[in-house]
């Protein structure tokens, strides 16, 4: 991995947060790229999977159409080679309910070429480094 795919992951955030993303997709994300967050739209979806540039884009819709305000704060990024592997502080305001949300996520992003192949969600570290081939460390 390099610095550019550092500042690309961090160009991503920064876009979504603006409300940006959708005029990224066909410049910074594969083709072909795979997205599986871990929340969507009313909450936690295990197994939703997202594909192409169509499936980015209609993940970026139904958050917009699900929160009035997304925020996603990068707090700790550690570049492993194959992947980078973010830890994230998301914060949002339901869009019909004002409910507010907070939550950590881990989010392993895969680079190829300089653009996006994967990335995958996590609510849990410890699902996260097992994706990326790392252990937990134990606390103490």
């Amino acid at each position: 991995m390099s610095h550019d795919n550092v500042e690309l992951v961090r160009t991503l955030y920064q876009s979504f947060n603006e409300g940006t993303a959708a005029e990224f997709v066909p410049d910074l994300w594969h083709e072909d790229v795979e997205l599986r967050p871990a929340l969507i739209g009313r909450g936690v979806l295990e197994g939703a999977v997202y594909r192409g540039h169509e499936g980015v884009l209609e993940f970026i819709a139904v958050q917009a159409e699900t929160w009035e305000r997304v925020t996603i704060e990068p707090v700790d990024i550690r570049d492993l080679g194959a992947y980078l592997l973010v830890e994230t502080r998301l914060q949002a305001v339901g869009r019909a309910s004002g409910v507010e949300l907070a939550q950590v996520t881990w989010n392993r992003w895969e680079i190829r070429n300089g653009k996006v192949a994967s990335l995958r969600v996590f609510t849990e570290q410890a699902g996260a480094l097992e994706a990326v081939g790392l252990k937990e460390k134990p606390r103490g």
